[in-house]
């Protein structure tokens, strides 16, 4: 059995778009903090809480008598909410003085947020906890590699390729949003 998928890898990876966080770490740089730390702890405590949800998700399914096509569809409604959202929705300026708190904004609700935990709460349901976990712990070293990197170029980054990049991954959310929306209907329906 192959425990890594590229799509499951990407898809995580999508969901977390960790260059939608790159603003944060703008503000954080202009607060003079250090950026490279802060990239560092974020995606540490984002992963954790991935790996949480991984584990306990499946177990909420139970508690609450919630199907799995159920959450197809909810999971996809918050998806494409999500993804219009970013790429209609121009982003506020969160407030955020202090190290700890630009830590906690980033690494949940920007990488580890609604869509994420809907997604990994989903896949662990289908495919299981522990064959989930090596894509989450593959997805969340590709974010840290690319986080790390922003967080060094940050100085350089422009506004304007930010928010281009965002929106092709918004795209690629919505995609997926549809995908899982259309096999929720397929399921409930029995198509």
């Amino acid at each position: 059995m192959n425990w890594l998928s590229f799509a499951i890898i990407a898809q995580i990876f999508v969901l977390v778009n960790p260059i939608s966080s790159v603003p944060a770490l703008i503000r954080a740089y202009s607060k003079k903090f250090d950026v490279k730390k802060i990239a560092l702890y974020a995606v540490l405590v984002a992963f954790i809480l991935a790996v949480i949800i991984n584990f306990v998700g499946p177990s909420l399914f139970t508690l609450f008598g919630i199907t799995l096509d159920s959450f197809r569809i909810a999971g996809g409604i918050l998806l494409l909410l999500l993804g219009i959202q970013t790429i209609w929705v121009p982003e506020k300026d969160e407030e955020g003085s202090k190290v700890d708190s630009i830590i906690s904004i980033i690494a949940t609700p920007l990488l580890t947020g609604p869509a994420t935990i809907s997604f990994i709460t989903l896949k662990s349901f289908e495919l299981g906890s522990f064959i989930l976990l090596p894509n989450i712990v593959m997805s969340f070293v590709l974010v840290g590699i690319v986080f790390y990197l922003f967080a060094l170029a940050v100085p350089r980054v422009n506004q304007k390729v930010i928010d281009i990049v965002s929106k092709i991954f918004a795209l690629f959310l919505m995609g997926m949003a549809v995908e899982l929306i259309v096999a929720g209907i397929k399921g409930i329906f029995g198509i």
